[in-house]
């Protein structure tokens, strides 16, 4: 049996949680319709029906935040790998989300920002928002969302690196602990090259 490569309509309107009783109140015919042809979707007729290809429907649903599966699967995967929403800026700044729009308009800050609107709501890329931790000295990560260990590093320059790198990485491996370095640990504090710490270690 070959693989099934495309979606008709009804299916993705059942995949995307509107039953057929609702279907006007939730996401309505037009809405549906919509979608397909907009473009966000590659899509084809087949016998005066259409046809969405399913390869492009996922990567859709992974690089938007508005529509949600039945199945309960996790929306936005791509789209959060790479940008954060202004609660998730706010969260990790430890301000307010009043406090985070002020920065984007900012002019002194907001040339570090590259930011985009999906679904309305205004999202900011996570290479800018580094440039931005990078760039100035007022504004740091917030120390309240570090895990325990990090909370118990003494060396204030030290536990800021960390933290800078856990949201770049995502990875708490990434990051030393209370007991050893990484290289780019001990280059940063020593303010040396990383090729220069690997001669050290040999």
């Amino acid at each position: 049996m070959s693989e099934k490569r495309c979606y008709t309509v009804q299916e993705l309107q059942e995949i995307l949680g509107v039953s057929r009783p609702t279907v006007y109140n939730l996401l309505k015919k037009t809405d549906r319709y919509w979608l397909v042809h907009k473009n966000v979707f590659e899509s084809k007729e087949i016998a005066g029906k259409m046809r969405i290809n399913i390869a492009s429907f996922e990567k859709w649903y992974a690089n938007q935040i508005k529509y949600h599966k039945v199945t309960g699967e996790e929306l936005g995967k791509e789209l959060k790998a790479w940008s954060y929403s202004v609660p998730e800026m706010a969260r990790l700044l430890g301000l307010t989300r009043s406090q985070v729009y002020q920065i984007l308009r900012n002019p002194k800050y907001s040339h570090f920002f590259e930011t985009i609107v999906i679904a309305e709501k205004k999202r900011i890329t996570k290479e800018s928002f580094q440039k931005f931790l990078e760039g100035q000295d007022l504004f740091h990560l917030d120390p309240a969302n570090d895990y325990e260990e990090l909370a118990q590093e003494q060396n204030i320059v030290l536990a800021n690196f960390r933290r800078k790198k856990l949201s770049q990485t995502g990875v708490r491996g990434s990051n030393g602990n209370l007991g050893y370095l990484t290289f780019d640990e001990a280059s940063y504090l020593a303010k040396v090259s990383r090729s220069l710490i690997n001669k050290w270690e040999t």
